[in-house]
């Protein structure tokens, strides 16, 4: 899973989308990041957030990129879909200048909320011989 931090830009993270060029004949030059709203959150059902990734350095085993979250609407889990492409500017991964998809997985977007509070100062153990 991919952690990343809500409305940030520049972050940067570490792929293996090297790996996904085995699967094509034909070479690209761009990757395009697709996140998808996961789950059930109400009136954010698939809202999503296109990018073309700016990748710092890349070898056989991973891939550094940068990239943003600002524009999402809330935090929590999203789909990632990385495409390989032969564009720098587009965004959709029904474009022509896509490849096919290099990796997709889950990522965990926080907005340094706390979910569970203890409510109490002291945990009891209770051992049963």
């Amino acid at each position: 899973m991919v952690y990343l931090d809500f409305n940030t830009a520049n972050q940067t993270r570490y792929f293996t989308l090297d790996e996904g060029r085995l699967y094509y004949a034909t070479s690209f030059t761009h990757y395009l990041l697709v996140l998808i709203k996961d789950g059930v959150s109400v009136g954010m059902e698939g809202e999503r957030l296109a990018q073309v990734l700016n990748v710092i350095s890349e070898n056989t085993r991973s891939t550094e990129v940068t990239l943003t979250t600002i524009g999402l609407q809330v935090a929590g889990y999203y789909r990632y879909f990385v495409y390989g492409q032969n564009s720098a500017v587009n965004l959709d991964e029904n474009n022509a200048a896509v490849v096919g998809l290099v990796e997709q997985g889950l990522v965990n977007i926080g907005d340094n909320t706390n979910y569970f509070t203890p409510t109490g100062s002291q945990i009891d153990i209770v051992i049963i011989p």
